[in-house]
């Protein structure tokens, strides 16, 4: 049995660092410069808006526009689909928009934003792997260097333009510094209930992969802490709530099959055994699950490193060889099970950093995973978007209509198809029918059921308001984050009052 307050070797130190790499003077700048040397494209050229990141500009640019009329959280974007509008934000998580919206604010253009949210994605997921790996392991600044430029984590950016989930990885760090933490006894429920109230409100299938993938892991490796890492991450669920109740609770009023319209959409389609090899994204994925098990072979069969073989393991589960796993509740809805690669990464990075101090050793073992990111860096996206289109109407995704508007396994539709029966809206007698979509958050009306319009008597003015849902969400808040203020009180007191020197007699 383990004495108390005692850390199994998951997470003890192995070794005295090289000094350099424990500066924070040397590790910051360094850090920074490798964000922007990976995000910054030489030379720079014309606006580039493929996959996701057309979809993010539409959503970011309205965003800012939002935060800059004095609206504190944006939920409804009124431009989208050239005027009719979309809940987008009653669904999606919106931490990573208030940052483009900081550096819109700030002066930049919406395209600027994306890349400089990027940046600062990149930048915080090595710095807080440093600080996770600083005094613990040999290799510190390297392997946060590694976290920075494995390959899924480029492939995010330069191919998927996946700016939420881009940024949702810098919170795994902080993550498993807030779980050590409650391991040693030195607190950590805080860190760990914000750091997870963040990743939720940042990117949601990104935040049930690490519960699932890393803190159970965790947790069952510490199980005489289970009670505080429950209740950590139930924290950290009741401080999301504000975003989490609603996209929950309404989620009948947007259209969420189309999430899984077409194969690519759904995790089956993912499984090594489905051999869809000419997709070109498809084969990329596993080269790189392939790349992060070679990798990480080394430290689990020389060292025993737990780290490397969790990396191993993770990247098994994300080939499908394990069955009915991606078919399980919740795990099937994340789309994409490639998503659960930032916790292989983050697993192989601190296995490098506990490699001895042999610089041959550690940069051979990450050689073939930067082999691939440099194959990676440069992109194989489809074209770009078409940036003035975007600025004129804001094409929305499907997912986000009305039910009804798409019908029944139809995968997609020209903006001017959805347009055509709702613009000019349709006559109905004794009533308005706006040309907006209906949403419960209209104060007055009621769906026009040909077109799903908003619509209404003439009476009545029809404004944004929150939803039932909304103030329930911001009530759950509210209260965890009072309750954890006070718990935060109680424990600094009771820490003062305990570490004051006794009394002379």
């Amino acid at each position: 049995m383990n004495a108390p307050g005692r850390v199994l070797p998951l997470d003890k130190p192995v070794a005295v660092p090289a000094r350099w790499q424990e500066r924070a003077i040397v590790a910051y700048p360094l850090l920074l410069l490798l964000a922007a040397a990976l995000v910054i494209r030489p030379p720079l050229g014309p606006t580039v808006l493929h996959d996701s990141l057309a979809i993010y500009w539409v959503w970011a640019d309205q965003f800012t526009a939002e935060l800059a009329r004095g609206t504190l959280y944006p939920r409804w974007l009124t431009a989208s689909d050239a005027g009719l509008g979309t809940s987008v934000f009653y669904f999606y998580p919106p931490l990573a928009f208030y940052l483009t919206g900081l550096f819109g604010l700030a002066g930049l253009s919406t395209y600027a934003s994306l890349i400089a949210t990027f940046g600062s994605a990149f930048a915080a997921s090595g710095i807080a792997c440093w600080h996770w790996l600083k005094g613990r392991s040999n290799h510190p600044l390297l392997a946060a260097a590694f976290f920075m430029a494995a390959p899924y984590h480029l492939l995010n950016y330069t191919d998927r333009g996946a700016l939420a989930e881009s940024l949702a990885t810098a919170f795994i760090p902080l993550i498993a510094i807030g779980l050590r933490r409650i391991a040693e006894r030195r607190g950590g429920l805080l860190c760990t209930a914000l750091a997870y109230a963040a990743m939720i409100g940042t990117h949601l299938p990104l935040a049930l992969l690490v519960g699932i993938f890393l803190i159970v892991p965790y947790a069952l490796l510490h199980r005489k802490r289970i009670v505080e890492f429950a209740a950590a991450i139930v924290a950290g669920i009741g401080l999301a709530a504000i975003y989490l109740v609603p996209a929950l609770m309404l989620g009948r009023y947007h259209d969420l099959a189309q999430l899984y319209r077409t194969p690519n959409l759904r995790t089956d389609y993912w499984s090594v055994f489905s051999g869809n090899w000419s997709d070109v994204t498809f084969g990329m994925v596993f080269v790189m699950v392939a790349a992060i098990a070679a990798a990480a072979a080394l430290p689990a069969l020389r060292q025993r490193d737990r780290w490397a073989v969790h990396a191993i393991a993770v990247a098994v589960v994300v080939t499908g060889l394990i069955p009915f796993v991606w078919s399980l509740p919740l795990l099937r809805d994340v789309q994409f099970p490639f998503r659960a690669l930032p916790i292989a990464e983050f697993a192989l990075a601190t296995a490098l950093a506990r490699m001895p101090r042999d610089p041959g050793l550690g940069v051979g073992t990450a050689a073939l995973p930067l082999l691939v990111s440099l194959i990676v860096l440069p992109g194989f996206h489809t074209a770009s978007k078409d940036l003035q289109r975007l600025q004129a109407v804001h094409p929305d995704v499907y997912e986000y209509l009305p039910k009804g508007v798409m019908k029944p396994g139809q995968t997609s539709a020209e903006l001017s198809d959805v347009l055509a029966p709702r613009v000019p809206p349709p006559h109905v007698a004794g009533m308005i029918v706006e040309p907006v979509f209906y949403f419960p958050a209209w104060t007055c009306g009621v769906p026009e059921p040909r077109t799903q319009l908003l619509m209404h008597r003439p009476d009545c003015r029809p404004r944004l308001a929150w939803t039932f849902a909304e103030r329930i969400g911001a009530s759950i808040s509210f209260s965890m984050a009072l309750a954890l203020l006070l718990f935060s009180c109680a424990v600094g007191w009771r820490r003062r009052k305990f570490s004051r020197p006794a009394a002379r007699t």
